[in-house]
C-alpha cells in the first residue's frame, strides 16, 4: 500500500538523542535556542517562539489575544480539533463560520455575519497547506479591533502573496507533529507581527511567566503573568535541527507532487481544490472532492492506495454542541465529498503515476 502519511527519520537521529542524554542537558537549552533561531530563519521571522504543541501555540495565541469567559472566537469547523478545543478550555463560546467548498478554508463572508461586540479573535486554517484568503480575515479583524490567528499546522513551506506563511497575521501556529511536514516527534512554533514586546511576553508564557534566559537565579524573578509549561526540550530540538537538513527537499517533494497531481489528474469525477492566483500550497495532503468518497476510498486501497478524511468536522462533537450552527451548507458540501490521496516525499516515480493513473481510472 502506498502510504497517506510517513514519518520522516533522519539516519543519524539515534545516535544524535543518545548524544544529548549523555550531556545531561535534555530540557530546554541551547539546542531549543538553536532550533529556535534557525527556524525562525526558515519561515523568514525570528519574532517566533518554539513550544511542545502546536495545540500549545494556539493557546498562547488565544491567552496573548486576551481570550477568556464570556469572549467569542469565530472558527473553522473544518480542522483538527486542537484548533478549537483550547478555545473551549478558555470558557469562551466558539463561533462556527462556514467554509469555501472548493478549498476547505473559511469563508470571509462568513466570517464577517458571525461578528458581534463579543469577538476576541479570528482563527482560521490552512487547509490541506492551501493558504486561506489571508487579506481578506486580516481587513474584517482591523476593521473591528480583534485579533487573527493562523492554524498553519498544515502550511509550512506554503506562500501568500510571495510571502512565506508566518509572516501575515497577529500570530501563527505551526506543528512539529509526527506526519507534518517537519517532525520533532511533537512539537510546535507560534510567530507573531507584532513585534518584539509580544514575541518576549509568549517566550515568558510558554515557562510559567518566567524569562528563562534570566541572567541570574531563575526562580526569584517576579511572575506578573500566570503562565503555562509548554517550552520544547533539547530532545525534540535536536530532532528539529536534523529535520532541517532534509526539509527543503521534503517541502519541495510534497510541493511538485501536488503540482504534478494538478496537471495529470483530470477526471469528471474527482475535482481537486480551487488554486488561487496569489498563493502557494505547502500539499500536506492532497484533497480531492467525489459524490461518494466511500466507495472512491474502497477503489484506491483496491488499487494500493491508502486515503482518509484525515479531520472530522468539529462541530459533531459532543465537546462542542453547545456552539453548533444549522448555517454551515459550504462544510456540509465539502465535507460530503472530501477524501486525500498520498502526495508526500515518500512518493517514488512509480508510486505518482501510479496514483495519478488510479484516480483517472476512477468511475462512480
Amino acid at each position: 500500500m502506498i502510504p497517506l502519511f510517513k514519518v520522516h527519520a533522519p539516519p543519524n537521529v539515534g545516535q544524535e538523542i543518545q548524544s544529548i542524554f549523555d550531556s545531561g542537558f535534555i530540557t530546554e537549552g541551547e539546542k531549543s535556542d538553536l532550533f529556535e533561531k534557525k527556524f525562525g530563519d526558515l519561515i523568514q521571522n525570528n519574532d517566533v517562539a518554539i513550544v511542545n504543541s502546536c495545540t500549545s501555540a494556539l493557546t498562547l495565541a488565544y491567552e496573548m489575544a486576551g481570550v477568556g469567559p464570556g469572549d467569542e472566537v469565530i472558527s473553522s469547523p473544518m480542522t483538527c480539533m486542537a484548533t478549537n478545543e483550547p478555545i473551549h478550555n478558555a470558557k469562551a463560546k466558539i463561533v462556527w463560520a462556514d467554509i469555501d467548498p472548493e478549498t476547505g478554508n473559511i469563508n470571509p463572508e462568513s466570517v464577517l455575519k458571525n461578528i458581534t461586540s463579543k469577538t476576541k479573535a479570528i482563527v482560521a486554517v490552512h487547509w490541506s497547506g492551501l493558504p486561506f484568503d489571508i487579506d481578506a480575515v486580516n481587513k474584517i479583524a482591523k476593521d473591528h479591533g480583534i485579533k487573527v490567528i493562523e492554524d498553519a499546522a498544515h502550511a509550512l513551506g506554503a506562500k501568500y502573496n510571495g510571502k512565506n506563511i508566518g509572516n501575515h497575521s497577529d500570530f501563527v501556529c505551526f506543528s512539529f507533529q509526527a506526519i507534518k511536514h517537519l517532525t520533532t516527534i511533537d512539537g510546535g512554533a507560534i510567530s507573531t507581527t507584532l513585534g518584539q514586546e509580544y514575541i518576549d511576553e509568549i517566550r515568558r508564557l510558554k515557562w510559567f511567566g518566567l524569562d528563562r534566559k534570566f541572567k541570574g537565579q531563575k526562580w526569584s524573578q517576579d511572575i506578573k503573568r500566570s503562565g503555562f509549561k509548554f517550552h520544547m526540550n533539547n530532545i525534540n530540538s535536536s530532532i528539529g535541527l536534523l529535520q532541517l537538513s532534509y526539509i527543503d527537499n521534503i517541502i519541495l517533494s510534497h510541493i511538485n507532487n501536488g503540482r504534478l497531481f494538478d496537471k495529470e489528474i483530470n477526471n469528471k469525477y474527482v475535482k481537486k481544490l480551487r488554486l488561487d492566483s496569489n498563493i502557494e500550497s505547502s500539499y500536506w495532503i492532497y484533497t480531492v472532492l467525489v459524490d461518494s468518497p466511500g466507495h472512491f476510498s474502497e477503489f484506491l486501497s483496491q488499487n494500493g492506495i491508502c486515503s482518509d478524511v484525515v479531520h472530522v468536522r468539529n462541530d459533531k462533537y459532543t465537546v462542542f454542541s453547545d456552539y453548533r450552527s444549522n448555517d454551515l451548507d459550504g462544510c456540509d458540501n465539502f465535507c460530503s465529498k472530501m477524501i486525500n490521496i498520498p502526495v508526500g516525499w515518500w512518493l517514488t516515480e512509480n508510486d505518482r503515476h501510479h496514483i495519478i493513473d488510479t484516480v483517472n481510472s476512477y468511475r462512480p
